[in-house]
């Protein structure tokens, strides 16, 4: 197992960088500049942001600066926020970033995981049709009408939360539910549907034929099978999660990173975006890693070598 993480590790390197040089040459080739303004600046001024920021050099010559500075985990200064570098920008908004997403996640689990399995034991019941209701609306609302509601609610008009910020409960309720709602519904409709091929499975049967208590049957053998879909779910959704989201972080104020993902691109601040790529790229790769290792834990047939 050590030896294929290990080798994972490494060839995460050379994917990181192919992304990294798509997204350098596609920002730089791109319409427009992160200095481009409506109004024509000086062209005195013009050349001397160029050569403050290098950007007057040949395009091969920025790339190699660049990756340069990136070995040693430099991500460059950014060219929208000024005397602010790609580093310090992240290194703000990513701890709640985190923790918001992390909440989310834990909610989106503690919420889908349940609600799957017992539509999938009572299968064409209320309890069955309550569960795949709720994972409708779920992935058929988006986040921002989720969040708008539980604000008019709970905070305009009940009173017991607050509408905007982050660090207090009160806070981070509702942001929260909003993120990881859509998740747990799809969590959900995974695990009902996982757990109702395994519990058809003929090892099911011939635990239940030993005389094995229900309990025993559903927590030893058909839970750790029936999630494996939800297992591969959760690399994806989980980079996608904890890297935020634009909408519930702006209108909850939630000082996240979420929101950098997007401005990045539309200011044209080519390093940030690069940072911003970086990081959810990563994020992608661990996560598709940690999915692997559960992966062999959860179905003993699943050997890595």
């Amino acid at each position: 197992m050590l030896r294929y993480v290990a080798r994972r590790l490494l060839t995460a390197i050379p994917v990181l960088w192919i992304i990294v040089t798509i997204t350098f040459f596609m920002m730089r080739l791109a319409p427009g500049g992160p200095f481009s303004r409506e109004r024509v600046m000086p062209a005195e001024v013009q050349k001397m942001i160029e050569e403050r920021y290098h950007l007057d050099e040949p395009l091969v010559k920025q790339y190699f600066r660049y990756m340069g500075n990136l070995l040693r985990g430099d991500l460059g200064p950014s060219f929208r926020y000024k005397d602010r570098s790609v580093n310090e920008i992240i290194a703000a908004g990513l701890p709640t970033t985190l923790q918001l997403g992390s909440l989310a996640l834990l909610f989106a689990l503690l919420v889908g995981i349940p609600a799957g399995c017992l539509a999938a034991f009572r299968q064409n019941s209320a309890v069955d049709y309550a569960a795949m209701s709720f994972s409708m609306v779920g992935v058929s609302v988006p986040n921002f009408v989720v969040l708008s509601t539980l604000i008019y609610f709970f905070a305009v008009k009940l009173k017991i939360l607050t509408v905007s910020g982050w660090g207090r409960w009160d806070q981070m309720i509702c942001p929260v539910v909003a993120l990881g709602l859509m998740y747990s519904a799809y969590i959900a409709r995974l695990s009902r549907a996982g757990m109702l091929e395994v519990i058809r499975q003929d090892f099911i049967r011939t635990a239940r034929a030993k005389g094995l208590p229900e309990r025993l049957v559903i927590i030893r053998h058909s839970i750790k099978a029936g999630l494996l879909p939800v297992v591969s779910f959760l690399g994806p959704a989980g980079a996608a999660i904890l890297t935020g989201s634009l909408i519930i972080e702006t209108i909850s104020g939630v000082p996240g990173i979420g929101r950098e993902f997007v401005n990045s691109a539309l200011n044209r601040d080519y390093t940030l975006t690069i940072g911003t790529v970086i990081l959810y790229s990563g994020f992608l790769i661990i996560f598709n890693l940690a999915v692997d290792i559960v992966y062999a834990f959860l179905d003993p047939r699943i050997v890595y070598e």
